[in-house]
């Protein structure tokens, strides 16, 4: 790698732009994509590529929104939230309510908002496999792993609705201009007790991890630091939907944060937040990890630092170093980081074009892999990396791309070579057609067929041994050797399920 590892990968004494480096591209920018995507990207070259994903306001993406009913909407219901006036009138509403009405009403509501958290998990998994704009989700996962807000404590499906728009609107934005939004979130609101924050009994939790999680990281502050900030985000509140300051319940008394004293509020905590060196450096290094690689060296993170603060928080242009860098292309992130969940689910969703045939299927095996949407187990987030690969998860990540490319799981106790689990598969429809695939590639020979897909879904080369393996398997004869493929044969596309199944349940399927 040369001495500086951002500098930009078509500016190397030997840039190298092909196939595989635009489908890691791809992958870390968004959730991977078909052949013809990657094929789109190497054809732009390296800095239109990066520019395209990352600069994709321009590109439309009419997905639809979620809608939602008088039980499962705001308090007040409408569009435009809840202001005092109706928030009143409803109040007013319950009081003429006998003790059993309102116990009906509210039961009615906890049902409509179970059922409406289950139908966002699909919408929002739908909206990452459909878009086209990937780098939006992704980066909305990344916020939503990083300003943590969870179904468990919230319990308002709406609240966490507006705070995924909220993320996804400021996606690609300003992070100064997110956190100061995300602290008036009711859903943040609500998930870290600000709504408890009064000058009288401040509540410390928003003020903690808006500094150890959310902006600073642990060491850059103290915890009189703490207690202060809480005092500025007293009064800071919701009601309903909508975030409201109860001046009655703020401490308008002078403040010592980080060095600086004055008559603070939130904004000025936030303002004082960004003007700390820690701040470019924590994000920088959040970025680096999630997008590029676990402990991203020194070099690497000091320089985004740097593009952050150049920005003045702008966070476009700093993916665009990151994502144009020689070590983003380097062998210490290509093909090193194990995929989440999420990643591994809506990757194989867009690499084969498959549907959502029974989507809770998918949603409860992103529940045993560990990554529930909307549901992250702690404040922290997801541990990622390493974390995602257990006792607990391995079993449903190996099972999981039968569902995908074959519709059922494979049959206990039987060898994949077994001829009953190559027909098993009749009669589901997924919206893959593996004929279809076999014919654009022009795909005649078995081991045509296995390039083709060790391509379509690891992008990479595979050790001779395991292309190998593969070949023998698809041509079901005990050889290696290549023999004619016949797409249209009786029992073809069971076949190439199977063996689609077989390549994605492969150790080196887990990467990306």
């Amino acid at each position: 790698m040369p001495d500086n590892p951002l500098q930009p990968l078509w500016k190397s004494s030997a840039p190298r732009w092909d196939y595989f480096r635009a489908a890691h591209l791809l992958n870390r920018a968004g959730f991977g994509g078909s052949s013809a995507d990657i094929e789109q990207l190497v054809a732009l070259g390296p800095e239109k590529a990066v520019e395209h994903l990352v600069r994709y306001h321009s590109i439309q993406n009419n997905l639809p929104d979620l809608e939602f009913g008088e039980l499962s909407g705001p308090i007040a219901g409408g569009k435009e939230g809840v202001g005092k006036r109706a928030f009143g009138e409803q109040a007013q509403l319950l009081r003429d309510l006998t003790p059993d009405q309102r116990k009906a009403l509210f039961e009615l509501r906890q049902g409509a908002q179970r059922l409406k958290f289950e139908e966002m998990k699909l919408w929002w998994l739908d909206r990452m496999v459909r878009t086209s704009r990937p780098l939006e989700e992704k980066l909305t996962l990344f916020w939503h792993g990083l300003f943590v807000s969870s179904n468990t404590t919230v319990k308002n499906t709406y609240l966490l609705y507006k705070q995924n728009q909220l993320l996804r609107r400021h996606a690609a934005g300003n992070y100064k201009t997110l956190a100061l939004e995300i602290s008036q979130d009711p859903a943040m609101l609500e998930y870290l007790n600000n709504n408890q924050n009064k000058k009288e009994h401040p509540n410390e939790n928003y003020a903690r991890e808006l500094m150890e999680l959310f902006t600073m990281g642990i060491g850059n502050y103290t915890e009189t630091d703490i207690k202060e900030s809480a005092r500025a985000f007293t009064g800071w509140t919701a009601l309903g939907d909508q975030f409201i300051f109860n001046r009655r319940e703020h401490d308008d008394g002078a403040k010592t944060f980080l060095g600086r004293t004055g008559n603070f509020d939130g904004q000025d905590i936030i303002n004082i937040i960004f003007d700390h060196p820690a701040t470019p450096l924590y994000i920088a290094r959040r970025l680096a990890t999630f997008f590029g690689a676990d402990d991203p060296p020194p070099e690497v993170t000091s320089g985004l630092a740097a593009a952050v603060r150049v920005s003045r928080f702008e966070l476009a242009p700093v993916l665009e170093v990151l994502f144009s860098s020689n070590w983003f292309y380097s062998e210490d992130v290509m093909r090193r980081q194990i995929k989440s969940p999420v990643q591994l689910v809506v990757g194989s969703l867009r690499a084969l074009g498959v549907n959502m045939a029974q989507p809770r299927a998918v949603d409860n095996a992103l529940k045993m892999m560990g990554q529930e949407l909307l549901n992250a187990p702690t404040v922290k987030g997801w541990d990622g990396g390493r974390a995602w690969i257990n006792t607990s998860t391995l079993f449903a990540r190996y099972n999981l791309p039968a569902y995908l490319g074959t519709g059922r799981l494979p049959a206990v106790g039987k060898r994949p070579e077994a001829a009953d689990v190559r027909t098993q598969f009749n009669e589901f429809n997924s919206g893959w057609a593996p004929q279809i695939d076999l014919a654009e590639a022009a795909a005649s020979t078995t081991d045509a067929v296995v390039d083709l897909y060790i391509k379509k879904l690891l992008c990479d080369k595979l050790a001779p041994r395991k292309r190998q393996d593969l070949i023998e398997f698809i041509n079901a004869t005990g050889d290696d050797k290549s023999h004619p493929f016949d797409p249209v044969a009786p029992d073809a596309e069971n076949q190439i399920r199977s063996f689609v199944h077989l390549i994605m349940a492969m150790a080196e399927y887990q990467l990306c």
